[in-house]
């Protein structure tokens, strides 16, 4: 009967792991949907822009007020 219970336990708990590892991809799969609305074409322009800005054309904005 031991056995069984410490059995039976372990199956819930690799049922349990499996279920939160399955909800994570889930929810990591919709919020990339989510938030990667460039298409093809604006993703090579901000390519290019974080280029520039490597190598010092552009600079980050920045905000001149203060609170």
């Amino acid at each position: 009967m031991n056995a069984v219970s410490e059995a039976l336990t372990s199956v819930f708990g690799l049922v349990l792991i499996a279920a939160i590892g399955y909800e994570i991809r889930r929810r990591r799969k919709r919020l990339r949907e989510l938030y990667n609305v460039l298409d093809e074409e604006d993703q090579l322009i901000v390519a290019d822009l974080d280029e520039m800005l490597k190598a010092g054309q552009l600079k980050s904005y920045v905000p001149e007020f203060e609170f």
